[in-house]
């Protein structure tokens, strides 16, 4: 039987010409467009580490936990969602 765990890595950047506080602080809010929890239909989101957060789209659940969170520069979260099959991915 083959084993289907692969491990992906990517890294992406993006310069955004803003202080690095407004650009924290607007990731972590719902009502900002661009960021991933605005289309939410459901949403919860407690931004420290091991707070959870949880959003529905189109009736598909993601959910994760915060791992790191150092205001201004830096938030590590795990995914999980149907197509991560229960297994956590680190963001």
């Amino acid at each position: 039987m083959e084993n289907s765990n692969k491990t992906l890595e990517f890294k992406l950047e993006r310069t955004i010409p803003a202080p690095l506080t407004e650009v924290f602080d607007a990731w972590l809010d719902p009502k900002i467009p661009g960021n991933p929890w605005n289309v939410a239909e459901k949403f919860l989101l407690d931004p420290k580490v091991d707070g959870l957060f949880f959003w529905a789209l189109k009736g598909t659940s993601h959910y994760g936990r915060f791992t790191v969170v150092e205001r201004p520069v830096r938030i590590q979260h795990t995914w999980v969602s149907p197509k991560t099959l229960g297994k956590e991915s680190r963001l």
